[in-house]
């Protein structure tokens, strides 16, 4: 059996991600709030180290969540774009 193949779009910008596009695509489901983030974060951290990378498909919105709440300095762009 051959592996499953994944395409990666970039967004144009970060709210495309909050919008559910088809099948095997990685959308934000919740953006998690202040309070939730430490335990999750912690959650990411651990299955980072033991998976790496893929632990981002698993962890999405915590990713994308501490993504979206850093605020920029004045005169640069938001979450990159």
């Amino acid at each position: 059996m051959s592996p499953q193949l994944y395409e990666f779009h970039l967004p144009l910008s970060p709210e495309e991600l909050l919008k559910s596009g088809g099948v095997n695509q990685y959308v934000v489901q919740e953006i998690l709030s202040i309070r939730n983030l430490p335990s999750q974060l912690r959650a990411f951290q651990a299955a980072f180290r033991a998976q790496g990378p893929l632990a981002m498909l698993e962890h999405f919105d915590t990713v994308y969540s501490i993504l979206h709440g850093v605020p920029s300095f004045p005169g640069t762009p938001r979450y990159p774009g």
